[in-house]
């Protein structure tokens, strides 16, 4: 060969050896690039989710995979068996993408195994590549939250995770207060059952060991349990089952709802649908039957006198599987609703948020349901909006809860208050406040609370602020929902409830916020409610 051909195929093969290695590069960066944005937006989106704790039926084959792989797992597993599968076939892809790009022909003096092995061994290594960066993608989306205008669960999960500055019950467990007992009952309107003034609210019941809680507090004295599908995810419902194994029924009244545990029935359901989910209470519950249902968190004189539920609680009764009707409400459409249940004489209790500094006309509506329907009246959201958070002020003091109990005992047209009872603690906590008289360091309790929470309490029944909104925000339900991922630390169902709203708040960003100002307690909203949706979205 000439000194110029040697050159020649010198330089053909220097071109040939860039265009090669730049050939690579590119079905590299094509492969990692498109493996990332993979993760990202498939792996990581039900990471995310899964992380959130929605319901089998929310991922691919979920029903399946939970029935075969984890059927004793207490929340779904659908989620990260679908983001690690996903994240593999992404791995798989990614190998098969490389090895397609740089396919090239057989050489004549290069034997076929040779060439196949390097092959092979190229996309395996491009294969490995794509699942580390589909694994970033997943992680940035899923805990990073990156690209998004929310958080991710690791920053919100160390929020969440933290017991800085929070106080979830007395931080004392004082001596004075063990063993207490229930110390008075009432009368529960027409029901004529005598329930203890201190109902177990059984809201955030669950797992292997919940069902003590309501064990002691029955052995103290608590006779009515009130439950529902939708605390926990039925992991309420299944607690209370376990603990009546040991409590002979007829000894105590259980109430629960007209719901599934991903949410309440909306009216038109037909028949056949509300008596199946009281059945399927009735099963996780181990009982026969209920003493008592509600039409939960009733909003709409629609859903309140819908004439399937009426005539399926009908049924249901005659059956023996129910006893009484009532309805839970703490709505701006509170009037609305509350006067139907009351002209209606359909129901038997009503069950109403009811707390110290409440909204003024609600003593009128309790007058009226216990003097014209002997109805019971149950006061829920005793604690007005349990701010757990950044109480330190109140170490050093008596129990809020036991202050907050007793301005509801007395209160005598209220037969009872439904606390919610999650820790051990609480049967002693709660159950000293039985029967007691309001004292004025009980008042001095109540009054610090409220200055506490000035500028971040939603109060029940208002509704001042919602003609104000143009994109029709249900901004009680908003601040609703962040009350009950900041303050109860009900993280998970606080999402679940958001995710549900058929407008949130996404529509406050860039508004130029005609509510503010409307609110006669003073709290800014746009603000809460814009920071309401990055909380409670994570960034979705």
């Amino acid at each position: 060969m000439t000194e110029d051909g040697a050159q020649e195929s010198t330089k053909t093969r220097s071109r040939d050896s860039r265009r090669a290695w730049i050939g690579k590069s590119v079905a590299w960066a094509i492969v990692l690039v498109g493996s990332l944005l993979a993760g990202y937006a498939i792996s990581g989106e039900y990471l995310y989710h899964g992380v959130i704790g929605l319901d089998s039926s929310a991922f691919p084959a979920g029903d399946w995979v939970q029935r075969n792989l984890a059927p004793n797992a207490p929340n779904a597993v659908g989620g990260a068996v679908a983001a690690f599968a996903t994240l593999f076939g992404i791995g798989v892809a990614g190998g098969c993408l490389f090895a397609w790009l740089r396919r090239e022909p057989a050489a004549a003096n290069v034997p076929s195994g040779s060439s196949a092995r390097r092959a092979f061994l190229a996309g395996a290594m491009a294969g490995v590549g794509a699942l580390f960066a589909g694994a970033v993608g997943m992680l940035a989306n899923a805990l990073f939250g990156i690209g998004k205008s929310g958080d991710g669960w690791l920053g919100v999960g160390q929020q969440v995770n933290s017991n800085e500055g929070v106080v979830k019950t007395h931080p004392v467990w004082e001596d004075a207060w063990r063993g207490a007992r229930v110390q008075a009952y009432g009368r529960l309107g027409r029901t004529d059952w005598r329930v203890s003034d201190t109902v177990l609210g059984a809201g955030r019941l669950r797992g292997d060991d919940a069902w003590k809680i309501v064990k002691t507090a029955f052995d103290r004295g608590v006779n009515y349990v009130d439950t529902a599908p939708d605390y926990s995810t039925a992991g309420s419902e299944l607690a209370v089952g376990r603990a009546l194994r040991e409590i002979p029924r007829d000894q105590i009244f259980l109430a629960t709802k007209f719901c599934t545990p991903l949410g309440h029935l909306p009216a038109g359901t037909s028949v056949a649908r509300y008596r199946e989910v009281v059945e399927e209470s009735l099963a996780r519950l181990g009982t026969d039957y209920v003493d008592l249902v509600h039409v939960h968190s009733c909003d709409e004189t629609a859903r309140l006198m819908d004439p399937n539920v009426h005539e399926a609680f009908d049924r249901l009764k005659e059956e023996g599987k129910v006893r009484f009707l009532g309805v839970s409400t703490h709505t701006p459409r509170l009037v609305d609703v509350a006067t139907r249940a009351i002209d209606s004489g359909r129901f038997d209790v009503m069950m109403l948020a009811y707390h110290h500094g409440i909204w003024p006309m609600l003593p009128a509506i309790i007058d009226r349901a216990h003097d014209e329907q002997d109805m019971g009246i149950v006061a829920m959201k005793t604690l007005k909006g349990a701010k757990h958070k950044n109480l330190e002020g109140f170490h050093d003091a008596n129990s809020y809860a036991q202050a907050a109990l007793r301005w509801v005992h007395e209160n005598p047209k209220v037969s009872c208050a439904v606390i919610s009872f999650f820790e051990m603690q609480h049967v002693d906590e709660y159950l000293a406040a039985s029967g007691g008289r309001l004292a004025s360091t009980d008042r001095e309790v109540l009054h610090r609370y409220d200055q506490a929470i000035v500028g971040s309490y939603c109060a029940p029944h208002c509704g001042a602020c919602l003609s104000s909104c143009p994109e029709g925000v249900p901004i009680h339900d908003v601040l609703r929902h962040r009350m009950y991922f900041e303050d109860y630390r009900a993280e998970r169902d606080a999402m679940e409830r958001y995710a549900k709203l058929p407008v949130n708040a996404s529509a406050c960003v860039g508004c130029s916020a005609p509510c503010l100002g409307s609110c006669p307690l003073g709290i800014a909203i746009p603000e809460r409610t814009r920071g309401a949706h990055a909380l409670l979205t994570l960034g979705a």
